[in-house]
């Protein structure tokens, strides 16, 4: 029986334009592209503020500065074929080295469908999820 999942999710702006640091993801199958805050799946036991430091490590080289949390958003989804249901805790987040804001496109260490690329919070083009997360970021503007 499918399980939710939990995650921790990164709202990472870039220093001088504002825009999102996100997962640009190209669904197996399909080709439809979407974009998500990076972060990934919560471990037993694990703060969700280390699974955010932890996966940014592995999958883009990143280190990050955690700030607060400003949200819970839940999503029930389908993704290559497989319905899905996550819980995720949404954390402002900086990079620790402003220098790897430059980069406008990071290819995901072991993902290879995924990028990160940055993005603006108001873009249409390519859907943004969780759903509900341009309203917690317009409810929760960075300090």
């Amino acid at each position: 029986m499918p399980s939710v999942r939990a995650l921790a999710l990164a709202v990472i702006r870039h220093p001088e334009t504002g825009h999102l640091f996100v997962d640009e993801i190209v669904e197996p199958g399909t080709g439809r592209v979407f974009h998500r805050p990076a972060g990934g799946g919560i471990e037993f036991g694990e703060p969700a503020s280390h699974t955010l430091v932890r996966e940014l490590e592995e999958e883009y080289g990143l280190a990050i500065v955690i700030g607060r949390q400003i949200g819970a958003l839940e999503n029930h989804f389908t993704y290559a074929g497989r319905v899905g249901h996550e819980i995720a805790l949404v954390f402002e987040a900086a990079l620790a080295s402003p220098a790897d804001s430059a980069e406008t496109r990071r290819p995901c260490r072991d993902q290879p469908h995924v990028t990160g690329v940055w993005r603006s919070s108001t873009e249409d083009a390519i859907p943004l999820y969780p759903d509900g997360l341009r309203q917690l970021l317009a409810e929760s503007p960075s300090t």
